[in-house]
């Protein structure tokens, strides 16, 4: 090929100029040196540049201070020129080494990289497509979204930005996300989405051992290489349902067999260099049988899939109706805590009736998850009998272990179980051979006047082709990072999606092994085939389960014991189940027949009860009173206003009488003024009980009143008179020694009562009003506690997401125009079905054609007619998308 080189074109060397944050330019860096601009493929490019402190004055030719080291500041922009490469860069950081004093080093990232001090916490959705999603994510900065290639916005992905990430970390994961090429436009600070396939075009650019080349380096390696690929996307989405396997995985060996190859009588042509014979013909003739019975385990797989829908509907009306029954219950609770006697009685017919309606649905939900059953049943079948036909021996099984290779790919950001399985098949294609990493060092053309035909040639993204004769090596690759060392005039690629330039005979032999199932039974275990519906039974136990305390319910205690709902707590005996408590309506009642009667009940105003049983402790008064008299216990003691007073001993006699008798000698023991050994001994015991109390009280005071126990009078008097008591009996002399001291306990000894009672009186009154208090202050911070706790069960209430899934009643997937099927829409507050709480206005239908335009008079007409609708074949014209937005108030 003959260039005409026009030698009046200077070389493209890299310019660099300074401008404030407004893109105005202040000046040009001529006298920069040691740059390197590394160029990457959607991501943030990279340069870095020194300056020398003092530069060489043109006019008197002396050293002066380079006036750039103070205009190059922090956030300063930077202008690159190469050609017709031109982008900006952003001042990130400026290093001055005190090893090199004249060197000034500066780091500036591309343009895109403001979106970095932009704040993102907190973002999270379960479904938004591209534009969508990044609208809400550039909402706050400059940076707008561009273009978005159409594919993107008929995907559906899950996002979480995490705590306290940015704008920049979350675009550029959000083109990670829907497997887009990111692009940033500088000009008008857009950031766009393109398809990665459709971008780049091979322009002739193909380097060689002495043309541009100035190393090559190729390394291969089995670290990543694997035969069996587990799919999972969000909330353990797996890909059982829509693999014509019915398997959790793909797999391929055909890396293994090549090259493999057999006549149409299966004689031998050319050998595996892994494989045996025997185990390349088990594996092709295998293949056979799953091909041959795909037509029908394809069309029970669908039949599955139809009768699922009908399951989920029948079962979404059964939870209804469980849910209209609850309310029954607790209508019918209420009723009992009032004592209403007619609202009892509606209420159980109320109950009784919704319970037959239960019933009677309950049998059509049975019908069809037997049918379901069997549905399953027969796949299971036939799987068996293709894998029994299965030529694998136990010799064979053995070595097929051998290229077993197992991995996960897991991806929380797909919520679509297709799309699931078709990334995953591409994702499999890279992983399935050995990786071939290619490294390729090569000049920089942009300096070379002679080479100006390739100056637009090395373009990130596009295509280049490597060939080094040497080494075997002819690769054709995208080119996704180009590093510059402007200084030194020479360029380093990074290439990726590399693909060998085989001769289209090796590629039609390694297509024809290429089989993303060609051992799907080879294991001839079972099990693995019964996943078919497994992600149709999560979604059954995501709409019967109990999940958290934000949802209606929450279970817990000895066998699920405690449920909090609707209907208030419910504890229930595990072992006698009609034995059970329910608090609520501002009543805690307990009853022995499931409900049915509350023979027990703590209300506002009392305790109804058939028979107290134990120990009763009153505040400061207790009553308890008859026909015959009241009992009294206050401050001021006990006191019986009855016609007669009988306390009977074990002999039958009233014991009132005999006390009667002593009461001379309880005078004489009163006032005798003496504390006798044994008195002593009594008072010693009393002691050590007021002793323990106070130090409880001093716990309590220590919690209650940790900042002002001090201050408080009652506290004082407390204390005072504790100690005052203690000095008496422990300190102060009665006669020669204390009066419960070790050695006086076992002598009677003098005492003035008046003194001696006084002490007790002054502590007993003292203890009185602080215990008063405390309990007081206890209250306080129960009443506390409990607001709190009701604020975080209110907070939890607001954060709980709304979700709406839509069901096919014959599938969602129509061909030849035969469309006829009710769709179903049940919206969820989190885990729990609220579908039959939101009145038909709360449902509006839309409708979108094959362009993506919506429909305005269907959807119109769609607005407020419930959550079911009915599509037919005049509703689509070749291909419509529908769904049902909830207006909830």
């Amino acid at each position: 090929m003959f260039i005409d080189v026009d030698y009046k074109k200077k070389p493209q060397k890299a310019k660099l100029h300074i401008a404030k944050p407004n893109k105005q330019i202040i000046s040009h860096v001529s006298e920069k040196y040691a740059d390197n601009l590394s160029l990457k493929l959607g991501n943030i490019n990279e340069l870095n540049f020194s300056i020398p402190h003092f530069v060489e004055d043109k006019i008197t030719g002396l050293k002066v201070k380079n006036p750039h080291v103070e205009t190059i500041k922090e956030k300063m922009l930077i202008r690159v020129s190469m050609g017709a490469y031109k982008e900006w860069y952003i001042v990130d950081g400026i290093e001055e080494d005190s090893d090199d004093a004249d060197s000034f080093n500066v780091t500036t990232f591309s343009l895109g990289y403001e979106l970095k001090g932009k704040r993102v916490s907190g973002f999270e959705t379960e479904s938004m497509n591209a534009t969508e999603m990044a609208t809400d994510l550039l909402q706050s900065g400059v940076w707008t979204l561009g273009e978005v290639d159409p594919m993107f916005d008929g995907m559906f992905r899950s996002f979480e930005s995490g705590n306290d990430s940015n704008e920049m970390d979350c675009i550029i994961q959000w083109a990670e996300t829907f497997g887009g090429l990111l692009i940033w436009n500088d000009s008008n600070r857009t950031i766009s989405l393109k398809d990665m396939s459709k971008h780049g075009k091979f322009k002739g650019m193909t380097v060689d051992y002495g043309r541009f080349l100035n190393s090559v380096k190729r390394s291969r390696t089995t670290d990543e290489m694997i035969t069996r690929l587990w799919v999972y996307g969000s909330e353990e989405l797996s890909i059982h349902s829509v693999n014509p396997t019915g398997q959790g995985y793909i797999e391929d060996f055909s890396f293994f067999m090549y090259p493999f190859e057999r006549s149409a009588n299966k004689s031998v042509i050319k050998s595996s260099h892994f494989m045996s014979d025997a185990l390349c013909h088990a594996i092709l003739d295998h293949k056979i049988l799953v091909d041959a019975n795909s037509p029908e385990v394809t069309s029970i797989t669908t039949e599955l899939s139809t009768k699922r829908a009908e399951l989920v509907a029948e079962q979404s009306v059964l939870d209804v109706l469980v849910s209209e029954r609850d309310s029954i219950l607790e209508l019918l609770d209420i009723a009992q805590s009032a004592e209403d006697e007619a609202g009892i009685v509606a209420r159980k017919a109320d109950r009784d009736a919704k319970q037959s309606q239960i019933d009677n649905q309950a049998i059509v939900v049975n019908i069809l998850q037997q049918e379901f059953d069997d549905l399953e049943s027969q796949l299971n079948t036939l799987h068996d009998e293709i894998s029994n036909q299965a030529n694998f021996t136990v010799e064979i099984l053995k070595e097929l272990n051998l290229f077993v290779i197992e991995s996960t790919w897991r991806d929380d950001r797909y919520i679509d179980v297709d799309e699931l399985y078709n990334d995953a098949l591409a994702k499999f294609v890279e992983l399935r051979e050995p990786k071939v990493v290619i490294e390729v060092s090569i000049d920089n053309l942009m300096d070379v006047v002679e080479e100006q035909y390739y100056w637009d040639k090395l373009v990130l993204g596009d295509l280049i082709k490597v060939k080094y004769g040497q080494m075997n090596i002819e690769y054709m690759a995208k080119i996704i990072e180009i590093n510059y060392d402007l200084e030194n005039e020479e360029a380093s690629l990074v290439i990726a999606n590399t693909k060998s330039l085989l001769s289209e005979t090796e590629k039609l032999v390694q297509l024809l092994y290429s089989n993303s199932s060609a051992s799907t039974l080879i294991q001839n275990n079972k099990y693995k085939w019964d996943k078919v519906n497994a992600l149709s039974k999560q979604v059954n136990n995501m709409l019967t389960s109990e999940w958290d305390a934000t949802k209606n319910k929450i279970i817990a205690g000895v066998n699920n014991s405690v449920e909090v709902g609707n209907r208030g707590v419910i504890i229930r005996n595990p072992d006698f189940p009609d034995e059970v408590v329910i608090m609520q309506s501002g009543v805690i009642a307990l009853s022995k027949d499931n409900g049915e009667t509350w023979k027990t009940a703590i209300k506002p105003d009392g305790i109804v009860a058939e028979r107290l049983i134990g120990q009763i402790i009153a505040g400061q008064e207790l009553m308890i009173t008859n026909s015959s008299g009241s009992f009294t216990m206050d401050d001021n003691g006990a006191i019986f206003d009855v016609d007669s007073f009988t306390i009977r001993s074990g002999t039958g006699g009233n014991l009132v009488d005999r006390w009667e008798t002593f009461s001379d000698f309880v005078d004489e023991y009163k006032d005798d003024n003496l504390i006798t050994a044994y008195e002593k001994k009594m008072l010693l015991i009393k002691w050590e009980e007021m002793a323990k109390r106070y130090t409880a009280n001093n716990e309590r005071l220590g919690i209650y009143y940790a900042d002002s126990g001090d201050s408080l009078q009652f506290v004082n008097d407390y204390h005072y008179s504790y100690d005052e008591l203690y000095d008496y009996l422990f300190i102060t002399l009665h006669g020669d020694k204390p009066l419960l001291a070790v050695s006086n306990l076992i002598y009677t000894t003098r005492i003035i009562s008046e003194e001696f009672d006084g002490k007790f009186r002054t502590y007993d009154t003292n203890l009185v009003e602080l215990e008063k208090q405390l309990s007081f202050k206890a209250k306080v911070f129960t009443d506390d506690a409990i607001q709190d706790i009701q604020a975080d069960i209110d907070e939890v209430m607001d954060d709980v997401v709304y979700k709406t899934e839509l069901f096919s009643s014959k599938g969602d997937k129509f061909n030849n125009g035969d469309i006829d099927t009710t769709v179903y829409a049940l919206v969820y507050r989190g885990k729990d079905n609220i579908t039959a709480t939101l009145p038909m206005s709360a449902f509006e239908w839309k409708k979108t054609d094959r362009e993506g335009v919506e429909d305005a008079v269907w959807s119109n007409a769609h607005v407020g007619v419930g959550n079911t609708i009915q599509i037919t074949k005049s509703d689509v014209d070749k291909k419509a998308t529908f769904w049902c937005e909830i207006n909830i108030v």
